[in-house]
Protein backbone atom coordinates (compact mmCIF):
# COMPACT_ATOMS: atom_id res chain seq x y z
CA UNK A 1 0.00 0.00 0.00
CA UNK A 2 2.89 2.35 0.74
CA UNK A 3 4.51 1.79 -2.64
CA UNK A 4 1.19 2.30 -4.39
CA UNK A 5 0.67 5.56 -2.51
CA UNK A 6 4.10 6.85 -3.48
CA UNK A 7 3.71 5.91 -7.15
CA UNK A 8 0.20 7.36 -7.45
CA UNK A 9 1.26 10.56 -5.68
CA UNK A 10 4.25 11.08 -7.98
CA UNK A 11 2.28 10.39 -11.15
CA UNK A 12 -0.64 12.60 -10.12
CA UNK A 13 1.74 15.37 -9.05
CA UNK A 14 3.57 15.34 -12.36
CA UNK A 15 0.39 15.24 -14.44
CA UNK A 16 -1.32 17.98 -12.47
CA UNK A 17 1.92 19.99 -12.55
CA UNK A 18 1.89 19.91 -16.34
CA UNK A 19 -1.79 20.83 -16.41
CA UNK A 20 -1.17 23.59 -13.88
CA UNK A 21 1.59 25.03 -16.03
CA UNK A 22 -0.79 25.12 -18.97
CA UNK A 23 -3.31 27.21 -17.02
CA UNK A 24 -0.64 29.36 -15.31
CA UNK A 25 -0.99 27.64 -11.92
CA UNK A 26 2.34 25.79 -11.44
CA UNK A 27 1.75 24.95 -7.77
CA UNK A 28 -1.22 22.75 -8.68
CA UNK A 29 1.03 19.67 -8.85
CA UNK A 30 2.28 20.13 -5.30
CA UNK A 31 -1.21 20.77 -3.95
CA UNK A 32 -2.56 17.66 -5.68
CA UNK A 33 0.30 15.47 -4.47
CA UNK A 34 -0.15 16.60 -0.86
CA UNK A 35 -3.91 16.01 -1.02
CA UNK A 36 -3.50 12.52 -2.45
CA UNK A 37 -0.85 11.52 0.08
CA UNK A 38 -3.09 12.87 2.86
CA UNK A 39 -5.88 10.65 1.59
CA UNK A 40 -3.62 7.60 1.69
CA UNK A 41 -2.50 8.46 5.23
CA UNK A 42 -6.10 8.90 6.43
CA UNK A 43 -7.11 5.58 4.83
CA UNK A 44 -4.24 3.81 6.60
CA UNK A 45 -5.15 5.36 9.96
CA UNK A 46 -8.78 4.32 9.48
CA UNK A 47 -7.65 0.79 8.65
CA UNK A 48 -5.48 0.60 11.77
CA UNK A 49 -8.30 1.92 13.98
CA UNK A 50 -10.69 -0.74 12.66
CA UNK A 51 -8.22 -3.49 13.57
CA UNK A 52 -8.03 -2.45 17.22
CA UNK A 53 -10.67 -4.02 19.49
Amino acid sequence: MIALGIIVTIIAGVISGFLGSAIDLPELGVITAIAIMGGFIMAEIKKINKEEP
